[in-house]
């Protein structure tokens, strides 16, 4: 025979069903009629309404205000946590977006724009501008990217940075968009809802993806 419990527990579902070699239930438990239909209880975790005549279950229907209750809760809980992993997630995939798509430059050529990069040619061009200013010589190189390194003025240089900037910043303004989004959403459907999509960032004028 298959037995049951006859007390739920504390957030309303039943505990398994157990399969009982006795001739009779144990202490704290009821008898499931046999060929009784059980599926509404694995279908509903548990959370069902019983029947009972004379020590034995005759019939399950679903407790479906306990079961949403009980996701509520459970989704509740797990939240805070969802929402930290779907933001560094979305940090993630902006460094990987920076990585793979390098901006294409009225030249023609593709320049990366990772943050390493970005500090890199800051630096660059701080060292050209402080040689100018002090009338040293210095060599102002940069590459594209899977080139060597060619001759570049200041001033051409210098606006590839600020491409640069306005393209990173338009990623970064909207993986900032999105997290706030992200930490507002009031439960895990709206959170799984917010889409991260880094292609759907317009590009600043004059550049291509």
């Amino acid at each position: 025979m298959l037995i049951i419990a006859k007390e739920p527990a504390a957030n309303g579902s039943y505990p398994p069903l157990q399969p009982w070699a006795g001739q009779t239930p144990p202490e704290g438990y009821y008898q499931i009629k046999d060929g009784l239909d059980t599926s509404v209880f694995q279908e509903h975790s548990g959370f069902v309404i019983l029947t009972v005549i004379r020590g034995i279950v005759t019939a399950m229907d679903p407790n479906t205000a306990a079961l949403e209750a009980w996701q509520a809760a459970a989704s509740a809980a797990a939240l805070p946590a969802r929402k930290l992993e779907r933001i560094a997630e979305s940090k993630q995939q902006l460094a990987d977006y920076l990585l793979c798509h390098p901006m294409q430059w009225t030249d023609g050529q593709r320049y990366a724009i990772t943050a390493e990069k970005q500090q890199q040619l800051t630096s660059k061009i701080m060292s050209a501008t402080l040689a100018a200013q002090t009338s040293t010589p210095y060599s102002l190189t940069w590459n594209a990217t899977g080139q060597e390194c060619q001759s570049w003025t200041l001033e051409n240089l210098t606006a590839l940075a600020f491409a640069i900037d306005a393209r990173v910043t338009g990623l970064v303004s909207y993986q900032q968009a999105q997290e706030v989004a992200m930490r507002d959403a009031p439960t895990l459907e709206a959170l799984e809802a917010i889409p991260v999509d880094y292609d759907s960032v317009p590009l600043p004028g004059g550049e291509t993806a």
